[in-house]
C-alpha cells in the first residue's frame, strides 16, 4: 500500500509540473498566441486536458489510499480553467470551433463562413460555484451532463434569489453578475447583508428596526415580491425568521448539577475472533444490539488488522433523530470462539462505538450461573472497550432455538437455583420478578444460547452494580493533566530544552532585525513562520467564532455584577493606558489584510493581594481553516535563568530587595503592521453595539509573548551594560519573568544596584512597583505608592488554583515559608481529586521533599491498582490518604532562613547525602558546611 501510494504521488507530481509548465508558457506568451498555428494551439489544449484528467484521477486514487492527503486541488483547477479559456479564445479568434476535436485537422466553424466579427466574452470566474459543485457531486461516479445541468439550474435559482432580482414595469429582470452584490447596511460591494460584520455587531433590536425600516425580508434579509423561497429556521427560537433578527430571550435549559443513575442494566456482549491481512488472529469484544439496523467496527480494529475499507457515505440516524455520517465500510469475517462458525458482516467504520461496558464492575460472586453453559464473554462483568457492534440482521441469525430463557437469580434470594449445591439449571418464566427483603423490586439476568456462546443480559439487582454519578460541570477550575505535569516539572533537575534549534534561531533573527527602541519604548514584530502577506490565505476567518465566545462571556459576566465591574475596569484601564484602541471593523480589507480576533475570558486568583482578576487572551482558538494564530508563530528560546538558579543566588547576601515590573508585557509595542492580528470584541452594555478593540502591545496569551517581553529586558541589559553594570547583572541573573530578587553583602552596593535598576528600566519604558526589602533604609527613596504593603512574596507563577504547599518569602523576617494546604474534602475521594491535590504542591527547592514523598507513594499505589479517574480507591488507600491530609492540616508553617551567611575568608564545603534503600522512593539532599570559628550547616536543596 505504501509503495502504491508513493508511486501515485510521484505520478501526480509529474502531472502537476506539466500543468505548471504549460501555465507559465501561456502566461508569458498570452499576447502572442494569435501568431501560433491553430493546430499547435489545439495540440497544447488536448495535452492540457489529458494531463488534467490524469491529475484528477491520481488525486482520487491517493485520497482513497490516504484520506488525510492535503493536496490543494483548487490551485491547479484555477490554472486549468484559465489556460483552457485562453486557448479556446485564441482558437475562436482564428475562426475555428473552441471545443476539443478528435480529428487531427480542425474544422472551420459556421462563424468562419459568415465572417462574423470576433466576440470578446469576459471570463466568468465563480470559484464558489466550482467548489460547491465538486463538494455536492458524488465522487464515486463520473459526472454526467444531465446531472451537471440539473446542478446549474439549482445553483442559478439559488443565486437569483440571493441576488435579490428587481422588477422593471411588469417584467422581472435579474441582477447581472457583473454588477456585483452590495450590502444594504454598509453599502459595501464585497458582501451581502447577512455577512456584514457591522450588522453583526448591532444589537438584535437595532437589526430588527433596520430590517423593518428598509422593508427587507426577515428570512433571507433581501428584497423581493411575494413569498420568500427560502425556509430558514431561527437557530435560537426555531421561528420562521433569520437568526440575526431574533429578539426572543433564549430559555436556559434545565441543568442537573448532580444526578445519580443506577447502573443496573447489563447489555449482552461476546468475544469473537477476527483475522488480520497476514492471517494473525485477534480476539475482540462485540456488543450484540437487537435494536440496530447496521453493524459497526472501530477504525482502531481496522488499522490493527491492516485492512483497507471501501468509501461509502452513509447517514446513520440515532436517538433523538441525530445523524452521524460514516465514510467507509468493510466486509469483516467474524468467527465464533467455541464452534466452527463464521459470518461475513458488512460493518461501517467509526472512531468509537460507545463507552466501556459494563460501566462498572459487577460482583458475580453474589449471583448463581449454571455450570453447564459456555459464556460468549467470560469477562462480561469487567468494564472493557467495545470494538464491534453486531446489528439485528446478524444477531437474530446467531440465536439458537430455546423455549425458555435461563434466569440467573441472585444468591441472596431464596430460590431453588440459589440453594441447589450442584448448580443445576433452574428455568423460570421470562416475565417473573423477584422482590428483595427491603421490599424494592429486584431484577433478573437472562441467559440466551447463541452461536457465539451463551450471552447474558438484562436487569441487575441493586446490590450488584455500583451507582454511577453523572455530573454537569458549570465551572472547571482544574486541569488534571496540566497540574500533574507541573508537579513532575517542579521535581526535576533544571535543564535547558532545545525544542527546535532552527526555529529558535529564526525567531532570534527576526527579533534582532525588527526591534526598535524609540522614545524609551520598545517596538517589536511578531515572529511569524510565514511572511505577513501570506498569512491571510492560511489563517482563515475567526470573527464568528470569537463573537460566539464573547457572547458566552457576556452572559457569564452579567450574571455576576461584581465580576463584570472588575472586568470592565480592566478593559477601560487597557484603553486609557493606550495599550489598545477602538477600531472600525469595516476598515479591514479581509481579502488582503491578515486579521485575527482573540477570544478572552476572566481568571480569578483568590490568593492574590493585588490583582485578583486577570484577563486571558486565547490565541490558540482555531479558525474555520483549523489554524490558530499561535500555530503560525515561532517559539523563541528561553533567555532568563531558571527559577532554581535565581532562588539559589538569592540566598547568598545579607541585604535584599525585591520588586516587580509593572505591566511588563504591555509596555512593549507591536509593529503596527502586525496589530491587525490582535483584535478583541467588547461592549459595556448588551443594549449597545459590539465594538472592536485592536491591541497595540505585546499581548499575554500569544505563543511568542513571553519571549518578546523577556528578550526586550535582555536587549536593554546588552545595550546599557557599560553604563549600568550592576543593573545589567540583575536583569541577566536575578530576574524571573517580571519579578526581580537581588541580594548583596554590601549595603552601599545594594543601594547603587537599586538606583541603576530604576534608571535602566526607565530607558525601556518599564516601571517598577511592589518594592520590598529586609532593611527599611533600602526603600527610603522609594515612594510609598510603589512599595509593597505586605510582607509575603508568592513565587508560584501562573498558578491560578488554590495554593497548597506553596513556597513564599517573608521579606521582613527574611525566611522561606512552606505553608500547610487547604483542607481536603473527605466526602469526595477519587483518584482524580487526589492527584489534583498532589499536583498543586509547589516546592522548587525541595525543602518539603520528605512530606511530598508520602503523597508520591500514595499516588504510586493508585497507579498500581489500575483505578479509573473517577473511581473511589480501596479502603486502605482512603484511610492512608485521609491520615496524610489530616497531618498536613495540623502542620505548622515550615520556616527556613533565606540568608546563608558566608564571608570571603571562610571555608565552605558542599556535602551531599543520598538514599536508595527504599523500595518505593529514593532521595538526596545537599548541605553547605561553613567552617571558621564555628561550624554552621544549612540545607541548600533536596
Amino acid at each position: 500500500m505504501e509503495d502504491e501510494l508513493s508511486r501515485k504521488n510521484v505520478a501526480r507530481g509529474y502531472a502537476k509540473r506539466t500543468i505548471t509548465r504549460l501555465y507559465q508558457y501561456l502566461e508569458a506568451e498570452e499576447a502572442n498566441l494569435l501568431k501560433n498555428h491553430v493546430e499547435e494551439l489545439m495540440v497544447r489544449r488536448d495535452r492540457l486536458e489529458k494531463t488534467f484528467n490524469e491529475y484528477e484521477d491520481l488525486c482520487k486514487d491517493i485520497l482513497h489510499l490516504n484520506p488525510k492527503d492535503e493536496e490543494c486541488v483548487d490551485v491547479v483547477e484555477e490554472k486549468f480553467y484559465k489556460m483552457v479559456t485562453m486557448l479556446n479564445k485564441a482558437i475562436a479568434q482564428r475562426g475555428f470551433a473552441p471545443a476539443s476535436s478528435t480529428n487531427s485537422v480542425a474544422q472551420p466553424s459556421v462563424a468562419a463562413k459568415t465572417h462574423l466579427p470576433p466576440v470578446d466574452i469576459q471570463q466568468f470566474n465563480d470559484s464558489f460555484t466550482t467548489r460547491a459543485y465538486q463538494m455536492d457531486r458524488s465522487s464515486d461516479n463520473k459526472p454526467s451532463l444531465e446531472e451537471f445541468l440539473q446542478y446549474l439550474e439549482k445553483r442559478a435559482l439559488a443565486l437569483e434569489n440571493a441576488e435579490q432580482g428587481h422588477t422593471a414595469g411588469n417584467s422581472r429582470v435579474a441582477a447581472l453578475a457583473t454588477q456585483g452584490s452590495s450590502c444594504s447596511y454598509c453599502k459595501s460591494k464585497e458582501h451581502k447583508l447577512f455577512k456584514c460584520k457591522k450588522f453583526y455587531l448591532l444589537t438584535a433590536q437595532e437589526r430588527i428596526l433596520f430590517i423593518e425600516k428598509n422593508k427587507l425580508c426577515i428570512t433571507c434579509l433581501g428584497t423581493h415580491k411575494g413569498k420568500c423561497r427560502f425556509h430558514f429556521r431561527c437557530s435560537d427560537c426555531k421561528g420562521c425568521h433569520n437568526s440575526l433578527v431574533c429578539n426572543s430571550p433564549a430559555l436556559a435549559p434545565p441543568v442537573t448539577l448532580t444526578g445519580n443513575i443506577d447502573n443496573n442494566v447489563l447489555l449482552p456482549t461476546a468475544r469473537v475472533k477476527v483475522f488480520s491481512k497476514n492471517g494473525r488472529e485477534y480476539r475482540i469484544k462485540a456488543l450484540l444490539d437487537s435494536g440496530s439496523q447496521v453493524s459497526l467496527v472501530t477504525s482502531k480494529v481496522i488499522k490493527i488488522l491492516g485492512l483497507t475499507p471501501t468509501p461509502n457515505n452513509t447517514n446513520i440516524i440515532g436517538i433523538s433523530n441525530t445523524k452521524n455520517n460514516t465514510k467507509y465500510c468493510i466486509p469483516l469475517e467474524v468467527h465464533s470462539m467455541h464452534i466452527p462458525f463464521k459470518k461475513i458482516i458488512n460493518c461501517h467504520v467509526v472512531e468509537n462505538i460507545t463507552c466501556k461496558l459494563p460501566q462498572s464492575n459487577i460482583d458475580i460472586s453474589k449471583i448463581h450461573i449454571p455450570n453447564n453453559i459456555t459464556l460468549a464473554d467470560e469477562q462480561f462483568n469487567v468494564p472493557s472497550e467495545i470494538h464491534i457492534l453486531i446489528g439485528a440482521d446478524v444477531f437474530f441469525q446467531t440465536l439458537l432455538p430455546s423455549n425458555q430463557s435461563v434466569v440467573v437469580v441472585p444468591m441472596n434470594l431464596s430460590s431453588p437455583a440459589a440453594s441447589d449445591p450442584h448448580g443445576s439449571q433452574q428455568v423460570l418464566p421470562t416475565a417473573s420478578c423477584h422482590t428483595t427483603s427491603q421490599g424494592s423490586p429486584g431484577f433478573e439476568l437472562h441467559i440466551f444460547p447463541t452461536l457465539f456462546g451463551h450471552i447474558i443480559g438484562g436487569g441487575l439487582p441493586v446490590d450488584l452494580s455500583k451507582p454511577s454519578c453523572h455530573k454537569v460541570a458549570l465551572k472547571c477550575e482544574l486541569d488534571i493533566q496540566k497540574t500533574i505535569s507541573q508537579f513532575w516539572s517542579y521535581e526535576k533537575v533544571p535543564e535547558l530544552f532545545h525544542e527546535k534549534t532552527s526555529e529558535q534561531e529564526l525567531c532570534e533573527q527576526i527579533f534582532q532585525s525588527s526591534v526598535k527602541l524609540e522614545n524609551n519604548h520598545f517596538q517589536v514584530a511578531l515572529p511569524l513562520k510565514l511572511p505577513l502577506e501570506d498569512i491571510n490565505g492560511i489563517l482563515g476567518k475567526s470573527f464568528h467564532l470569537a463573537l460566539k465566545r464573547f457572547l458566552n462571556l457576556e452572559k457569564k459576566l452579567h450574571s455576576n455584577p461584581n465580576l463584570f465591574m472588575q472586568y470592565q475596569r480592566f478593559i477601560h484601564e487597557y484603553l486609557s493606558l493606550n495599550h489598545g484602541h477602538y477600531m472600525d471593523i469595516e476598515l479591514y480589507d479581509i481579502n488582503k489584510q491578515a486579521t485575527y480576533y482573540l477570544p478572552h475570558h476572566a481568571v480569578i486568583n483568590e490568593n492574590s493581594s493585588t490583582t485578583r482578576l486577570r484577563c486571558v487572551f486565547d490565541a490558540s482558538m482555531k479558525t474555520d481553516k483549523k489554524v490558530s494564530l499561535n500555530s503560525l508563530q515561532l517559539n523563541g528560546p528561553v533567555v532568563q535563568k531558571d527559577l532554581f538558579d535565581i532562588l539559589m543566588l538569592f540566598r547568598f547576601g545579607k541585604y535584599t530587595f525585591t520588586t516587580d515590573i509593572k505591566h511588563m508585557f504591555r509596555n512593549i509595542k507591536i509593529d503596527p503592521k502586525f496589530t491587525s492580528l490582535q483584535n478583541i470584541l467588547w461592549r459595556d452594555n448588551p443594549s449597545e453595539s459590539i465594538k472592536c478593540i485592536r491591541l497595540d502591545t505585546v499581548t499575554y496569551g500569544l505563543k511568542s509573548s513571553s519571549y518578546l517581553a523577556t528578550r526586550c529586558l535582555k536587549e536593554l541589559a546588552i545595550r546599557y551594560e557599560n553604563l549600568y553594570p550592576l543593573a545589567s547583572n540583575i536583569i541577566n541573573n536575578h530576574t524571573y519573568i517580571d519579578d526581580i530578587l537581588y541580594t548583596d553583602h554590601d549595603f552601599n552596593s545594594v543601594i547603587t544596584a537599586r538606583n541603576q535598576l530604576r534608571e535602566i528600566l526607565s530607558l525601556g519604558g518599564f516601571h517598577t512597583h511592589k518594592w520590598a526589602s529586609n532593611n527599611k533604609s533600602i526603600l527610603s527613596d522609594i515612594p510609598q505608592t510603589e512599595q509593597q504593603h505586605f510582607c509575603s512574596l508568592d513565587l508560584q507563577k501562573e498558578n491560578f488554583d488554590m495554593k497548597a504547599l506553596g513556597l513564599r518569602i517573608n521579606v521582613i523576617d527574611d525566611n522561606f515559608i512552606i505553608s500547610s494546604p487547604e483542607p481536603f474534602n473527605p466526602k469526595e475521594i477519587t483518584k482524580r481529586r487526589i492527584l489534583s491535590y498532589i499536583g498543586r504542591f509547589y516546592d522548587p527547592m525541595g525543602f518539603a521533599s520528605p512530606i511530598i514523598v508520602t503523597a508520591k507513594v500514595i499516588m504510586q499505589k493508585l497507579w498500581l491498582q489500575n483505578i479509573d479517574w473517577n473511581s473511589t480507591p480501596p479502603l486502605n488507600i482512603q484511610e492512608e490518604w485521609l491520615q496524610f491530609t489530616a497531618d498536613l492540616l495540623a502542620m505548622e508553617p515550615i520556616k527556613l532562613s533565606r540568608n546563608i551567611d558566608i564571608s570571603e575568608n571562610e571555608t565552605a564545603e558542599l556535602v551531599g547525602f543520598a538514599d536508595a534503600s527504599s523500595s518505593t522512593a529514593y532521595g538526596c539532599c545537599v548541605y553547605l558546611r561553613v567552617n571558621k570559628l564555628e561550624i554552621r550547616r544549612q540545607l541548600l536543596n533536596s
